[in-house]
């Protein structure tokens, strides 16, 4: 696919099938994420969790239910693959959003390059970054923490692809 139809169908997914992704489907999204700039080159301080689990998913998603006091949440949106991003708890505030963002944009350009739904998953992290949980089911190390994810799966609705609009973010030429 050509990257600007590409960017032109990227979208947050909210419905998949069922269906479990292929493995070079995943090996493709991983290739991507190690593909991400990451700053000051350390890749070596961030780990990337894969849960293609239904019951793993499952708990996670009553977890954060629970914490946010919803019953009905679904925050990984029935996606059957869900890729986590953790980083160093000492990394700078900042440096773990960026870092975290690149991994998971690059990834979801990817899942659209194959036709695959995907959504960036962050409110799931920030309610359950620090859940014995989510820390257990995810196999998370006690210097890492939940920094972001990405929802994965074939959509439930096609893909459409937007028209670019350069005026939707104001830009001042100096």
């Amino acid at each position: 696919m050509e990257f600007t139809k590409t960017l032109c169908m990227r979208r947050s997914t909210r419905a998949y099938a069922p269906e479990q992704i292929s493995e070079d489907a995943l090996t493709r999204l991983l290739e991507a994420a190690c593909l991400s700039p990451v700053g000051m080159g350390r890749y070596d301080q961030i780990q990337l969790r894969v849960v293609q689990d239904e019951e793993i998913l499952a708990a996670l998603n009553a977890d954060f239910a629970a914490a946010i006091g919803d019953v009905s949440a679904q925050p990984t949106y029935g996606a059957p693959t869900v890729i986590f991003v953790l980083c160093r708890r000492d990394d700078e505030e900042v440096l773990l959003g960026a870092n975290a963002a690149c991994i998971v944009e690059n990834m979801a350009l990817a899942a659209t390059d194959m036709g695959l739904g995907s959504v960036y998953l962050l409110g799931i992290c920030r309610e359950l970054k620090n859940s014995a949980q989510a820390a257990a089911l995810l196999r998370i190390p006690p210097k890492y923490r939940l920094a972001s994810a990405l929802a994965v799966g074939y959509p439930l609705q096609p893909l459409e692809e937007r028209t670019p609009n350069s005026g939707k973010i104001k830009t001042i030429r100096i």
